[in-house]
């Protein structure tokens, strides 16, 4: 029977190689395209740079007691021109929607460090680790485990929905199989 380490594991990889899938076609004007130009919506850019910037944040400083991210290791904020710490999380849809990758082949080089980091991470780490409390803001207190299902797979294959919607709304076919 499969653990639930296992499972999140399983879950990480597959999402992972969809989120690739789904920036891989994509022009810099695509990812920065407004779906619609509803004044809410979220561009692909942004949705992409949030997501990694989370699992990092929760993989690396959340659940290794602080460890530098990804992002500030390999001085990705400077490089692309971007915040240093924050995340997107709370950002106003004005910021969130004139985020600019600058340079889509390092935001490329910055995905797959992380994914890295957290494949490591999952095959090193003693599952019993997992079962400590860990604050996640601004959720709270939860498991490690809780923190990886809930602020990683299940948020980023929420994620990966949306980012079939804005696909076809900017006119770009979903990726996603059946």
């Amino acid at each position: 029977m499969m653990t639930a380490v296992e499972f999140i594991h399983a879950e990480l990889k597959r999402l992972h190689g969809m989120l690739d899938k789904a920036i891989g076609d994509l022009t810099p004007a695509q990812l920065h395209t407004v779906p619609a130009n509803h004044p809410t919506a979220s561009t692909l850019a942004w949705i992409f740079w949030h997501y990694a910037r989370t699992e990092d944040n929760v993989v690396r400083f959340v659940l290794q007691n602080r460890r530098a991210t990804v992002w500030a290791e390999g001085g990705y904020a400077e490089k692309l021109g971007l915040p240093p710490v924050a995340q997107g999380t709370g950002m106003s849809t004005a910021d969130a929607q004139a985020l600019r990758l600058k340079d889509v082949a390092l935001f490329k080089d910055y995905t797959q460090k992380v994914w890295a980091s957290t494949e490591d991470f999952l095959a090193k780490s003693d599952p019993s680790a997992l079962d400590a409390v860990v604050t996640v803001k601004p959720l709270g207190d939860m498991p490690g485990i809780r923190a990886l299902g809930q602020t990683c797979v299940s948020h980023g294959m929420t994620h990966a929905g949306e980012i079939e919607l804005v696909r076809t709304l900017i006119g770009v076919a979903p990726v996603a199989g059946v």
